[in-house]
Protein backbone atom coordinates (compact mmCIF):
# COMPACT_ATOMS: atom_id res chain seq x y z
CA UNK A 1 0.00 0.00 0.00
CA UNK A 2 2.03 2.99 -1.01
CA UNK A 3 1.59 6.31 0.12
CA UNK A 4 0.83 7.30 -3.84
CA UNK A 5 -2.19 5.14 -3.69
CA UNK A 6 -6.10 5.63 -3.38
CA UNK A 7 -6.05 2.67 -0.48
CA UNK A 8 -3.56 4.25 1.37
CA UNK A 9 -5.69 7.77 1.08
CA UNK A 10 -8.50 5.55 2.01
CA UNK A 11 -6.98 4.28 5.28
CA UNK A 12 -6.08 8.15 6.08
CA UNK A 13 -9.57 8.62 6.05
CA UNK A 14 -11.20 6.04 7.65
CA UNK A 15 -8.51 6.29 10.05
CA UNK A 16 -8.91 9.96 10.56
CA UNK A 17 -12.81 9.80 10.84
CA UNK A 18 -12.58 7.18 13.80
CA UNK A 19 -9.79 8.82 15.39
CA UNK A 20 -12.04 12.14 15.39
CA UNK A 21 -15.23 10.44 16.63
CA UNK A 22 -13.45 7.30 19.43
CA UNK A 23 -12.95 8.70 22.51
CA UNK A 24 -9.47 10.35 23.91
CA UNK A 25 -8.71 6.52 25.78
CA UNK A 26 -9.55 4.51 22.64
CA UNK A 27 -7.50 7.00 20.17
CA UNK A 28 -4.39 5.60 21.06
CA UNK A 29 -5.68 1.87 20.31
CA UNK A 30 -7.55 3.23 16.94
CA UNK A 31 -4.12 4.24 15.39
CA UNK A 32 -2.46 0.82 16.37
CA UNK A 33 -4.65 -0.85 14.71
CA UNK A 34 -4.59 1.79 11.69
CA UNK A 35 -0.65 1.41 11.50
CA UNK A 36 -0.58 -2.61 11.84
CA UNK A 37 -3.28 -2.81 9.40
CA UNK A 38 -0.62 -0.22 7.07
CA UNK A 39 2.76 -2.60 8.05
CA UNK A 40 0.30 -6.37 6.87
CA UNK A 41 -0.83 -4.25 3.69
CA UNK A 42 3.24 -4.06 2.77
CA UNK A 43 4.16 -8.23 3.17
CA UNK A 44 3.22 -11.54 5.06
CA UNK A 45 2.03 -11.83 8.63
CA UNK A 46 5.76 -12.47 9.88
CA UNK A 47 6.72 -8.70 9.53
CA UNK A 48 4.11 -7.53 11.78
CA UNK A 49 4.81 -10.58 14.41
CA UNK A 50 8.93 -9.45 14.34
CA UNK A 51 7.52 -5.57 15.13
CA UNK A 52 5.37 -6.62 17.79
CA UNK A 53 7.83 -9.05 19.71
CA UNK A 54 10.81 -7.01 19.27
CA UNK A 55 7.92 -3.80 20.92
CA UNK A 56 6.76 -6.30 23.82
CA UNK A 57 10.57 -7.39 24.74
CA UNK A 58 11.91 -3.65 24.76
CA UNK A 59 8.36 -3.01 26.53
CA UNK A 60 9.54 -5.27 29.41
CA UNK A 61 13.03 -4.96 29.09
CA UNK A 62 12.58 -1.12 29.66
CA UNK A 63 10.25 -2.05 32.81
CA UNK A 64 13.29 -4.20 34.11
CA UNK A 65 16.07 -1.81 33.75
CA UNK A 66 13.76 0.25 36.09
CA UNK A 67 13.22 -1.73 38.47
CA UNK A 68 16.82 -2.95 38.80
CA UNK A 69 18.42 -0.59 42.09
CA UNK A 70 22.10 -2.07 40.98
CA UNK A 71 23.62 -0.39 38.15
CA UNK A 72 25.18 -3.04 36.64
CA UNK A 73 22.27 -5.03 36.61
CA UNK A 74 20.76 -2.44 34.29
CA UNK A 75 23.86 -2.22 32.67
CA UNK A 76 23.57 -5.98 31.65
CA UNK A 77 19.89 -5.57 30.73
CA UNK A 78 20.44 -2.27 28.74
CA UNK A 79 23.51 -4.31 27.23
CA UNK A 80 22.30 -7.48 25.83
CA UNK A 81 18.27 -5.79 24.48
CA UNK A 82 20.60 -2.88 22.47
CA UNK A 83 22.50 -5.55 21.27
CA UNK A 84 19.96 -7.76 20.48
CA UNK A 85 18.20 -5.07 18.42
CA UNK A 86 21.75 -4.08 16.92
CA UNK A 87 22.16 -7.77 15.83
CA UNK A 88 18.08 -8.54 14.04
CA UNK A 89 19.48 -5.08 12.25
CA UNK A 90 22.48 -6.14 10.88
CA UNK A 91 21.00 -9.84 10.35
CA UNK A 92 18.46 -8.45 7.71
CA UNK A 93 20.25 -6.16 5.79
CA UNK A 94 22.97 -8.73 5.49
CA UNK A 95 20.09 -11.53 4.44
CA UNK A 96 19.21 -8.73 1.57
CA UNK A 97 22.90 -8.91 0.17
CA UNK A 98 24.04 -12.84 0.91
CA UNK A 99 20.86 -13.48 -1.03
CA UNK A 100 21.44 -11.26 -4.27
CA UNK A 101 18.48 -13.01 -6.48
CA UNK A 102 15.76 -11.11 -3.81
CA UNK A 103 17.34 -7.64 -4.84
CA UNK A 104 17.20 -8.48 -8.43
CA UNK A 105 14.04 -9.28 -8.90
CA UNK A 106 12.74 -6.51 -6.38
CA UNK A 107 11.80 -3.73 -9.07
CA UNK A 108 9.55 -6.76 -10.74
CA UNK A 109 8.26 -7.91 -6.96
CA UNK A 110 8.33 -5.70 -4.50
CA UNK A 111 7.01 -8.16 -1.95
CA UNK A 112 10.47 -10.37 -2.54
CA UNK A 113 12.96 -7.87 -1.28
CA UNK A 114 10.44 -7.01 2.09
CA UNK A 115 10.15 -10.92 2.87
CA UNK A 116 14.04 -10.21 3.67
CA UNK A 117 14.16 -6.69 5.46
CA UNK A 118 10.83 -5.63 6.57
CA UNK A 119 9.25 -2.69 5.73
CA UNK A 120 10.55 0.54 7.93
CA UNK A 121 12.59 -1.78 10.09
CA UNK A 122 15.69 0.23 10.33
CA UNK A 123 13.20 3.11 11.71
CA UNK A 124 11.37 1.52 14.36
CA UNK A 125 14.86 -0.33 15.99
CA UNK A 126 16.27 2.57 15.78
CA UNK A 127 12.96 3.69 17.73
CA UNK A 128 13.23 1.08 20.00
CA UNK A 129 17.21 1.90 20.89
CA UNK A 130 16.55 5.21 21.81
CA UNK A 131 13.78 4.18 24.37
CA UNK A 132 15.98 2.02 26.02
CA UNK A 133 18.76 4.34 26.30
CA UNK A 134 16.59 6.88 27.26
CA UNK A 135 15.24 4.89 30.10
CA UNK A 136 18.51 3.51 30.90
CA UNK A 137 19.87 6.96 31.49
CA UNK A 138 16.63 7.54 33.26
CA UNK A 139 15.58 10.89 31.14
CA UNK A 140 12.33 9.05 30.83
CA UNK A 141 10.14 6.81 32.64
CA UNK A 142 9.02 3.04 31.04
CA UNK A 143 6.00 3.09 29.12
CA UNK A 144 3.30 0.74 31.25
CA UNK A 145 1.24 1.24 27.85
CA UNK A 146 2.09 -1.46 25.65
CA UNK A 147 -0.11 0.20 22.88
CA UNK A 148 1.72 3.49 23.81
CA UNK A 149 4.90 2.10 22.75
CA UNK A 150 3.76 -0.03 19.95
CA UNK A 151 2.22 3.24 18.35
CA UNK A 152 5.31 5.06 18.61
CA UNK A 153 6.98 2.15 17.05
CA UNK A 154 4.83 0.90 14.29
CA UNK A 155 3.20 4.84 13.83
CA UNK A 156 2.21 4.09 10.00
CA UNK A 157 3.07 7.64 8.89
CA UNK A 158 6.51 7.42 9.88
CA UNK A 159 7.51 3.72 9.89
CA UNK A 160 8.13 4.09 6.05
CA UNK A 161 10.82 6.66 5.69
CA UNK A 162 10.95 8.24 9.37
CA UNK A 163 11.18 10.89 10.79
CA UNK A 164 12.77 9.07 13.36
CA UNK A 165 10.75 10.95 16.31
CA UNK A 166 12.27 11.27 20.20
CA UNK A 167 10.10 8.33 22.56
CA UNK A 168 8.84 11.38 24.79
CA UNK A 169 7.98 13.59 22.57
CA UNK A 170 5.70 11.46 21.10
CA UNK A 171 4.14 9.77 24.64
CA UNK A 172 3.73 13.68 25.64
CA UNK A 173 1.73 13.72 22.25
CA UNK A 174 -0.19 10.51 22.70
CA UNK A 175 -1.20 11.26 26.45
CA UNK A 176 -2.80 14.21 25.53
CA UNK A 177 -4.48 13.50 22.42
CA UNK A 178 -7.42 16.54 21.88
CA UNK A 179 -10.61 17.10 19.65
CA UNK A 180 -10.34 17.78 16.16
CA UNK A 181 -7.79 20.58 16.13
CA UNK A 182 -8.29 22.53 12.72
CA UNK A 183 -4.93 24.51 12.46
CA UNK A 184 -3.77 21.78 13.53
CA UNK A 185 -5.53 19.68 10.34
CA UNK A 186 -4.75 22.80 7.86
CA UNK A 187 -1.29 22.78 8.14
CA UNK A 188 -1.30 18.78 7.95
CA UNK A 189 -2.96 18.73 4.25
CA UNK A 190 -0.72 21.84 3.19
CA UNK A 191 2.04 19.70 4.00
CA UNK A 192 0.57 16.65 2.39
CA UNK A 193 -0.15 18.84 -0.79
CA UNK A 194 3.81 19.97 -0.89
CA UNK A 195 5.18 16.51 -0.39
CA UNK A 196 2.75 15.06 -3.16
CA UNK A 197 4.53 17.72 -5.79
CA UNK A 198 7.68 17.34 -4.63
CA UNK A 199 7.30 13.74 -5.04
CA UNK A 200 5.59 13.92 -8.32
CA UNK A 201 6.12 16.68 -10.15
CA UNK A 202 10.19 17.07 -9.14
CA UNK A 203 11.16 13.59 -8.24
CA UNK A 204 9.40 10.98 -10.19
CA UNK A 205 9.98 13.59 -13.32
CA UNK A 206 13.91 13.13 -12.78
CA UNK A 207 13.77 9.74 -12.38
CA UNK A 208 13.91 8.29 -15.68
CA UNK A 209 17.08 10.18 -16.83
CA UNK A 210 18.49 9.98 -13.58
CA UNK A 211 18.04 6.01 -13.69
CA UNK A 212 18.76 5.69 -17.24
CA UNK A 213 22.32 7.45 -16.97
CA UNK A 214 22.84 5.50 -13.54
CA UNK A 215 22.17 2.18 -15.47
CA UNK A 216 24.60 2.78 -18.02
CA UNK A 217 27.13 5.27 -17.87
CA UNK A 218 28.93 4.52 -21.15
CA UNK A 219 26.17 5.29 -23.11
CA UNK A 220 26.20 8.99 -22.47
CA UNK A 221 28.98 11.76 -22.54
CA UNK A 222 30.86 13.69 -19.35
CA UNK A 223 28.57 16.67 -19.89
CA UNK A 224 25.19 14.63 -19.84
CA UNK A 225 26.77 12.20 -16.44
CA UNK A 226 27.52 15.75 -14.96
CA UNK A 227 24.14 16.92 -15.37
CA UNK A 228 22.71 13.30 -14.12
CA UNK A 229 24.99 13.45 -10.78
CA UNK A 230 23.64 17.11 -9.96
CA UNK A 231 19.80 16.01 -10.94
CA UNK A 232 19.98 13.10 -8.85
CA UNK A 233 20.83 15.32 -5.79
CA UNK A 234 17.65 17.21 -6.96
CA UNK A 235 15.79 13.86 -6.95
CA UNK A 236 16.76 12.66 -3.83
CA UNK A 237 16.08 15.68 -1.92
CA UNK A 238 12.81 15.87 -3.81
CA UNK A 239 11.66 12.16 -2.96
CA UNK A 240 13.18 12.02 0.42
CA UNK A 241 11.42 15.41 1.49
CA UNK A 242 8.52 14.74 -0.23
CA UNK A 243 7.95 11.48 2.23
CA UNK A 244 8.77 13.64 4.59
CA UNK A 245 6.36 16.15 4.06
CA UNK A 246 3.56 13.53 3.50
CA UNK A 247 4.36 11.80 7.04
CA UNK A 248 4.45 14.88 9.14
CA UNK A 249 1.39 15.99 7.16
CA UNK A 250 -0.86 13.03 7.87
CA UNK A 251 0.69 12.88 11.72
CA UNK A 252 -0.85 16.24 12.13
CA UNK A 253 -4.58 15.02 11.20
CA UNK A 254 -4.37 13.19 14.38
CA UNK A 255 -2.45 16.07 16.67
CA UNK A 256 0.83 14.44 16.42
CA UNK A 257 3.69 17.20 15.08
CA UNK A 258 6.71 15.52 13.83
CA UNK A 259 10.49 16.52 13.80
CA UNK A 260 11.85 18.04 10.20
CA UNK A 261 14.17 16.55 8.66
CA UNK A 262 15.95 18.90 5.94
CA UNK A 263 16.50 22.59 6.58
CA UNK A 264 17.64 23.13 3.51
CA UNK A 265 20.77 21.55 3.33
CA UNK A 266 22.14 22.28 -0.09
CA UNK A 267 23.25 25.64 1.11
CA UNK A 268 25.23 24.46 3.77
CA UNK A 269 28.22 26.07 3.90
CA UNK A 270 30.16 23.00 5.35
CA UNK A 271 29.95 19.34 5.54
CA UNK A 272 29.32 19.70 9.20
CA UNK A 273 26.41 22.20 8.88
CA UNK A 274 25.44 19.47 5.59
CA UNK A 275 25.01 16.87 8.38
CA UNK A 276 23.07 18.72 10.54
CA UNK A 277 20.65 19.74 7.89
CA UNK A 278 20.30 16.82 5.95
CA UNK A 279 18.30 13.44 7.74
CA UNK A 280 18.44 15.44 10.64
CA UNK A 281 16.41 13.44 12.50
CA UNK A 282 19.23 10.33 11.94
CA UNK A 283 22.16 12.45 12.25
CA UNK A 284 20.62 13.65 15.38
CA UNK A 285 20.44 10.24 16.54
CA UNK A 286 23.66 9.33 15.84
CA UNK A 287 24.81 12.24 17.62
CA UNK A 288 23.41 11.55 20.63
CA UNK A 289 23.22 7.84 20.80
CA UNK A 290 26.66 6.96 18.93
CA UNK A 291 28.83 10.07 18.25
CA UNK A 292 28.63 11.26 21.83
CA UNK A 293 28.98 8.38 23.91
CA UNK A 294 32.16 7.04 21.88
CA UNK A 295 33.39 10.97 21.85
CA UNK A 296 33.53 11.06 26.07
CA UNK A 297 34.95 7.47 26.05
CA UNK A 298 37.77 8.80 23.82
CA UNK A 299 38.34 12.57 25.13
CA UNK A 300 41.68 11.84 26.58
CA UNK A 301 42.75 11.25 23.09
CA UNK A 302 42.69 14.67 21.82
CA UNK A 303 41.92 15.16 18.58
CA UNK A 304 42.74 11.77 17.28
CA UNK A 305 39.75 11.05 20.08
CA UNK A 306 37.72 13.31 18.02
CA UNK A 307 38.56 12.00 14.23
CA UNK A 308 37.69 8.98 15.53
CA UNK A 309 34.62 9.19 16.85
CA UNK A 310 33.74 11.78 13.61
CA UNK A 311 34.87 8.46 11.12
CA UNK A 312 33.05 6.04 13.03
CA UNK A 313 29.92 7.77 13.31
CA UNK A 314 29.96 8.76 9.33
CA UNK A 315 30.46 4.92 8.25
CA UNK A 316 27.58 3.94 10.43
CA UNK A 317 25.61 6.50 8.46
CA UNK A 318 26.29 4.70 5.25
CA UNK A 319 25.95 0.86 6.31
CA UNK A 320 22.52 2.31 7.96
CA UNK A 321 21.74 2.51 4.49
CA UNK A 322 22.54 -1.40 3.59
CA UNK A 323 25.31 -3.69 3.77
CA UNK A 324 26.90 -2.70 0.37
CA UNK A 325 30.34 -1.91 -0.87
CA UNK A 326 28.67 1.43 -2.20
CA UNK A 327 27.08 2.27 1.00
CA UNK A 328 30.21 1.55 2.89
CA UNK A 329 32.86 3.58 0.31
CA UNK A 330 29.65 6.41 0.66
CA UNK A 331 30.59 6.39 4.60
CA UNK A 332 33.98 6.54 4.56
CA UNK A 333 34.15 9.24 1.75
CA UNK A 334 32.47 11.68 3.61
CA UNK A 335 33.76 10.17 7.21
CA UNK A 336 37.47 10.96 5.52
CA UNK A 337 35.56 14.56 4.38
CA UNK A 338 34.65 15.70 7.33
CA UNK A 339 37.50 14.53 10.01
CA UNK A 340 39.57 16.75 7.29
CA UNK A 341 36.52 19.50 7.42
CA UNK A 342 36.40 19.41 11.79
CA UNK A 343 39.84 19.31 12.27
CA UNK A 344 40.91 22.27 10.23
CA UNK A 345 37.70 24.51 10.83
CA UNK A 346 39.04 26.45 13.67
CA UNK A 347 42.52 27.20 11.50
CA UNK A 348 39.99 28.17 8.55
CA UNK A 349 38.02 30.50 10.62
CA UNK A 350 40.56 31.98 12.04
CA UNK A 351 42.26 33.21 8.62
CA UNK A 352 38.98 33.90 7.43
CA UNK A 353 38.50 36.45 10.24
CA UNK A 354 41.57 38.74 9.34
CA UNK A 355 40.67 38.61 5.63
CA UNK A 356 37.24 40.24 5.20
CA UNK A 357 37.14 40.36 1.73
CA UNK A 358 38.02 36.50 1.30
CA UNK A 359 35.28 35.88 4.14
CA UNK A 360 32.63 37.57 1.80
CA UNK A 361 34.06 35.37 -1.36
CA UNK A 362 33.47 32.40 1.47
CA UNK A 363 29.63 32.63 2.03
CA UNK A 364 29.11 32.08 -1.46
CA UNK A 365 31.95 29.58 -2.39
CA UNK A 366 31.87 27.58 0.73
CA UNK A 367 27.88 26.40 -0.04
CA UNK A 368 29.31 25.83 -3.84
CA UNK A 369 32.21 23.84 -2.81
CA UNK A 370 30.35 21.28 -0.69
CA UNK A 371 27.35 20.48 -2.99
CA UNK A 372 30.40 19.84 -4.83
CA UNK A 373 31.48 16.76 -2.21
CA UNK A 374 27.54 15.80 -1.57
CA UNK A 375 27.08 14.96 -5.54
CA UNK A 376 30.43 13.05 -5.78
CA UNK A 377 29.40 11.21 -2.87
CA UNK A 378 25.86 10.45 -3.51
CA UNK A 379 27.27 8.48 -7.23
CA UNK A 380 29.00 6.43 -5.44
CA UNK A 381 25.72 6.22 -3.40
CA UNK A 382 23.27 5.94 -6.34
CA UNK A 383 25.55 2.91 -7.89
CA UNK A 384 24.55 -0.60 -7.97
CA UNK A 385 28.12 -1.35 -7.46
CA UNK A 386 31.62 0.10 -6.96
CA UNK A 387 32.66 -1.01 -10.12
CA UNK A 388 29.77 0.95 -11.66
CA UNK A 389 30.86 3.94 -9.73
CA UNK A 390 34.02 4.25 -10.72
CA UNK A 391 32.97 3.84 -14.45
CA UNK A 392 30.36 6.44 -14.23
CA UNK A 393 33.11 8.89 -12.35
CA UNK A 394 36.23 7.98 -14.81
CA UNK A 395 33.50 9.09 -17.39
CA UNK A 396 32.31 12.02 -15.77
CA UNK A 397 35.89 13.51 -15.20
CA UNK A 398 37.14 12.25 -18.70
CA UNK A 399 35.79 15.08 -20.46
CA UNK A 400 36.88 13.06 -23.83
CA UNK A 401 33.30 12.03 -25.30
CA UNK A 402 31.60 14.14 -27.68
CA UNK A 403 28.28 14.87 -27.98
CA UNK A 404 26.04 17.57 -25.85
CA UNK A 405 23.01 17.55 -23.76
CA UNK A 406 20.54 17.96 -26.60
CA UNK A 407 21.97 15.00 -28.15
CA UNK A 408 19.69 13.05 -25.59
CA UNK A 409 16.62 12.02 -26.52
CA UNK A 410 14.76 10.33 -23.96
CA UNK A 411 11.19 10.92 -24.43
CA UNK A 412 9.75 11.94 -20.95
CA UNK A 413 6.04 12.46 -22.93
CA UNK A 414 5.95 15.88 -21.48
CA UNK A 415 9.58 15.65 -21.20
CA UNK A 416 12.84 15.67 -23.37
CA UNK A 417 16.41 16.15 -22.25
CA UNK A 418 17.01 19.70 -24.05
CA UNK A 419 17.60 23.13 -23.00
CA UNK A 420 13.96 23.63 -22.71
CA UNK A 421 13.93 20.77 -20.43
CA UNK A 422 16.71 22.07 -18.15
CA UNK A 423 14.61 25.17 -17.77
CA UNK A 424 12.00 23.49 -16.57
CA UNK A 425 13.75 21.58 -14.45
CA UNK A 426 15.52 24.51 -13.34
CA UNK A 427 11.81 26.16 -12.76
CA UNK A 428 10.52 23.37 -10.96
CA UNK A 429 13.15 22.76 -8.31
CA UNK A 430 13.42 26.21 -7.81
CA UNK A 431 10.16 26.51 -6.84
CA UNK A 432 10.61 23.43 -4.95
CA UNK A 433 13.01 25.13 -3.14
CA UNK A 434 10.70 28.09 -2.27
CA UNK A 435 8.49 25.64 -1.36
CA UNK A 436 10.68 24.39 1.30
CA UNK A 437 12.39 27.77 2.03
CA UNK A 438 8.82 28.78 3.46
CA UNK A 439 8.05 25.68 5.53
CA UNK A 440 11.47 25.99 7.42
CA UNK A 441 11.35 30.21 8.01
CA UNK A 442 8.60 30.99 10.20
CA UNK A 443 8.02 34.26 9.48
CA UNK A 444 8.06 33.44 5.82
CA UNK A 445 5.32 30.61 6.26
CA UNK A 446 3.17 32.88 8.81
CA UNK A 447 3.12 35.78 5.59
CA UNK A 448 1.93 32.79 3.86
CA UNK A 449 -0.95 32.13 5.55
CA UNK A 450 -1.70 35.28 6.63
CA UNK A 451 -1.79 36.30 2.72
CA UNK A 452 -5.32 37.26 1.09
CA UNK A 453 -7.36 33.47 0.67
CA UNK A 454 -7.54 34.40 -2.73
CA UNK A 455 -4.07 34.07 -3.63
CA UNK A 456 -3.45 30.86 -0.91
CA UNK A 457 -6.22 29.33 -3.40
CA UNK A 458 -4.54 30.17 -6.48
CA UNK A 459 -1.47 28.89 -5.32
CA UNK A 460 -2.66 26.13 -3.96
CA UNK A 461 -4.71 25.81 -7.02
CA UNK A 462 -1.93 25.70 -8.97
CA UNK A 463 0.12 23.22 -7.38
CA UNK A 464 -2.66 20.81 -7.74
CA UNK A 465 -3.15 21.13 -11.31
CA UNK A 466 0.50 20.79 -11.72
CA UNK A 467 0.93 17.81 -9.72
CA UNK A 468 -1.86 16.09 -11.21
CA UNK A 469 -0.80 17.30 -14.47
CA UNK A 470 2.58 15.15 -14.17
CA UNK A 471 1.22 12.57 -12.33
CA UNK A 472 1.38 9.68 -14.97
CA UNK A 473 4.70 10.18 -14.78
CA UNK A 474 5.10 8.86 -11.16
CA UNK A 475 6.68 5.39 -9.97
CA UNK A 476 5.02 5.30 -6.83
CA UNK A 477 8.33 4.08 -4.83
CA UNK A 478 10.02 6.40 -2.66
CA UNK A 479 13.84 5.77 -2.33
CA UNK A 480 14.54 5.65 0.99
CA UNK A 481 11.03 3.33 1.79
CA UNK A 482 14.14 0.42 0.88
CA UNK A 483 16.02 1.12 4.01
Amino acid sequence: MSFLSVPFFLLVTIAVVAFQLSPPRFRAHVLLGASLGFYASYGPAYAVLLLLAATLGVHQAALAIERRESESAKLRLVTVSVTGLTVLLAAFKLASTLFPWAAANAAAEPGVLRVLVPLGLSYYLFKLIAYLLEVYWENLPAERSFVALALYAAFFPQVVSGPIQRPGEFFAQVQGFQRFDAASATQGLRRILFGLFKKIAIADRLATLVNAQHQNPGAYSSLELLLGAYLFALQLYADFSGVTDLAIGIGQLFGVKAPENFDLPFFSRNLQEYWRRWHMSLTSWLADYLFTPLRMALRDYGKLGLAFAVFVNMVAVGVWHGVAWTYLAFGVLHGVFLVVSVLTLKPRDAFFAKHPLLQRVRRVSGPLVTFQLVVLGLVIFRADSLGQAAQYLSRLIGWAEPGTIAATRLDFKLLTVSPKAIGTICMLGALMECVHWVQRRPALARRFVEAPAAYRWAFYYGVVVLTLAMSRLGEGNFIYAQF
